[in-house]
């Protein structure tokens, strides 16, 4: 999430479909939901530091229950409630790069049917690339979080209420310059005075190290504050219908400064503030019909969205690019949807689901170059209606087949330059259909478990953003640019070899290929996908043993590995991140009665040197002259303190 100042906002690709949260007129392809709220904006934090009781993926588009959004899948975190047993538990870490962990939680009963859960956390860990210039090492990581629950039961009535509250700050994201070029640092027919070519702005600037940069007097960092409330209601109206209420609040802002070229020589630093809020409002009506055959689900939801975004940019080679550029969006959408499943017989179901959505988008736009301030805005909104259909058949007990059929719509958006009003332009909503097939399989008395999946998406008016030079000035401009095709292949399984010893694998094939492109729009027919590793796996293992004592060992091992991948959705500042494994282990001792663990972990154990993103804004585009990396974390150990009480 380096576009919105290095505060960690998390992007999730499911099947070649996500991306686009790093600036806030973009959208993501993927729903992130938190107890069935949608988070539009959803930090990585956050999801770091909630009390996660469970998290699903949900792959491919969900057409109707999880519609907003959700044309590669949706992510549900589901959260530890409130119950009437007092208990808790603490966990202390610390390890590698002076890791600082405390994090725990408390469940409180206060009356019969009134009871509380009080969660913190605190996590801090230093950095590990240093800018040799101020001595300080990006990548740290530094977050404060707490949430409050409260939840009350009746024989009709369950209630939840949630509010909480997150810090961050960091010294900017890990990231390394491995290329700068003076001769790249701007492009020609520049207004006069702007340089093309600077001499001192050269490779003796670059590092050996990739865990070092020159830097300069400007060092990055970003910090950011968040609040949020959730209320949910569940009422049971009959034996066979229950009425749902799904509230959501959340509002936050954020404040970054990046040296993008990590240099001495200030070519671009860039100051950005952010603030947001939104709020969202679901009804939904579940209800059981013809003896139990029929589960029927009518929803209704609203969300209401207003962010605001700052940022200065300087350069002391071009005075044109001591620039302020600010612009506020405001969107609304609305849905209602339906879907049944309907149990043909006791082996056979058919599932069929309608939603109809629309968005509406106001943006507004200022730009302060010369001449003085222009500010333009633009409004549009967009509709659809997507559905789902499938059935699923028993062979037997234990196995299970399956054929589906969904679609799925990323909402439209505005562009968002004043540099010139003809790229103040909205662009239309993505859209894809995706077909399934696929087999679940219990066997060996449910000691073994294996899933197959077979999908082909068919996707179309995909969402491309690119720069171009408009006025000047370097413009990122999304048009709906491609269609295009996604096939692939899921396997997983699972096999619980002895009472002690647990073995998994999974692992993906993935084929996006685009079959056909408008002109001009900074894809060709052989640029790949973004985020889409072609093949994917992870294997594990778990081995229990019980001590004579009444204590155990536990060991968790795992490796996962992916294929190399874009990190763009266009051939604009993109290019390919390398195939890596990550080795991670965990050692844990569980004391007989259960009250207290210790743990040895490790992350990272080959110590691979991978990246996560990064940005080439040297010879394609000529903006900075500069390419930066993002790198993951090294190899990391620590220990671990639980206690239960």
């Amino acid at each position: 999430g380096t576009a919105m100042g290095n505060n960690g906002w998390a992007s999730f690709s499911i099947r070649g479909i996500g991306g686009g949260q790093g600036w806030i007129y973009q959208e993501s392809g993927v729903g992130i939901y938190i107890d069935d709220i949608y988070y539009p904006r959803a930090n990585g934090a956050l999801l770091d530091v909630i009390d996660v009781q469970h998290i699903e993926v949900l792959r491919g588009p969900q057409g109707t229950l999880f519609g907003r959004n959700t044309t590669g899948g949706a992510i549900r975190y589901v959260t530890a409630k409130p119950d009437q047993e007092f208990s808790g538990r603490m966990v202390g870490a610390v390890g590698s790069y002076d890791r600082r962990d405390i994090s725990g939680h408390v469940n409180i009963p206060l009356t019969e049917q009134l009871a509380a859960r009080v969660t913190i956390a605190s996590k801090q860990r230093d950095g590990f690339v240093k800018n040799l210039t101020t001595g300080i090492k990006s990548g740290n990581v530094d977050v404060q979080a707490a949430r409050g629950q409260l939840r009350w039961q009746n024989d009709k009535i369950d209630w939840n209420f949630a509010v909480d509250a997150l810090e961050t700050s960091n010294d900017g994201a890990a990231r390394d310059v491995p290329l700068v070029d003076g001769t790249d640092a701007w492009p020609s027919g520049m207004p006069p005075g702007v340089p093309g070519n600077n001499p001192d702005f050269n490779m003796s600037l670059v590092t050996p190290d990739p865990f070092t940069v020159l830097g300069g007097p400007v060092q990055d960092w970003a910090k950011l504050k968040s609040r949020g409330i959730t209320n949910t209601i569940e009422f049971d109206l009959s034996e066979n219908w229950t009425f749902k209420s799904l509230t959501g609040w959340r509002d936050g802002d954020s404040q970054s400064l990046s040296d993008w070229d990590l240099t001495p020589i200030k070519v671009y630093d860039i100051y950005v503030d952010v603030e947001f809020s939104n709020w969202s409002q679901e009804f939904q009506l579940n209800g059981k019909l013809w003896n139990d055959r029929l589960d029927l689900v009518l929803g209704a939801f609203y969300m209401d969205e207003e962010a605001e975004y700052v940022d200065i940019t300087a350069s002391d080679t071009s005075p044109i690019m001591n620039r302020s550029k600010g612009y506020e969006i405001e969107t609304q959408s609305i849905a209602a949807f339906a879907q049944g499943s309907l149990s043909i017989t006791d082996d056979l179901r058919a599932t069929l689901g309608v939603r109809w959505s629309e968005d509406d988008k106001k943006l507004a736009t200022t730009q302060d170059v010369v001449p003085p301030a222009t500010v333009v805005s633009d409004s549009d909104s967009w509709s659809s209606v997507t559905y789902r259909a499938g059935l699923d058949y028993k062979i037997t007990p234990d196995v299970m087949v399956y054929a589906s059929v969904a679609e799925g719509f990323k909402a439209g958006g505005l562009n968002n330059s004043a540099a010139n009003i003809n790229y103040l332009r909205p662009y239309d909503p993505e859209e894809v259909t995706t077909y399934e097939v696929g087999i679940r399989a219990e066997f060996w008395d449910n000691r073994a478990r294996v899933n197959a999946t077979y999908f082909f998406n068919d996707y179309t008016d995909i969402q491309v953003a690119q720069m171009i030079w408009v006025g000047g000035r370097a413009t990122q401009v999304t048009n709906n640019a491609a269609s295009a095709e996604v096939e692939g292949v899921e396997l997983e399984g699972l096999l619980q070899l002895t009472d002690n010893l647990q073995l998994r694998a999974s692992a993906g094939w993935t084929d996006a290929k685009y079959k056909k492109l408008d002109e001009g729009v900074g894809v060709e027919l052989d640029t790949p996908f973004q985020r889409t590793p072609e093949y994917s796996y992870t294997v594990g293992a778990r081995y229990t043993q019980p001590l004579a004592s009444g204590a155990s060992l536990d060991f968790n091992i795992d490796y996962g590995w992916q294929d190399k991948q874009y990190n763009n959705n266009s051939a604009s500042n993109g290019f390919w991140l390398d195939s890596y494994g990550l080795l991670n282990a965990k050692l844990a001792y569980h004391e007989p009665n259960g009250r207290w663990s210790i743990a040895l972990v490790g992350t990272n154990l080959l110590d691979e040197e991978y990246l996560i993103g990064g940005f080439d804004g040297s010879t394609r585009d000529n903006i900075i002259g500069a390419i930066h990396h993002d790198y993951g974390r090294p190899r990391e150990v620590g220990v671990e303190l639980t206690v239960e009480f």
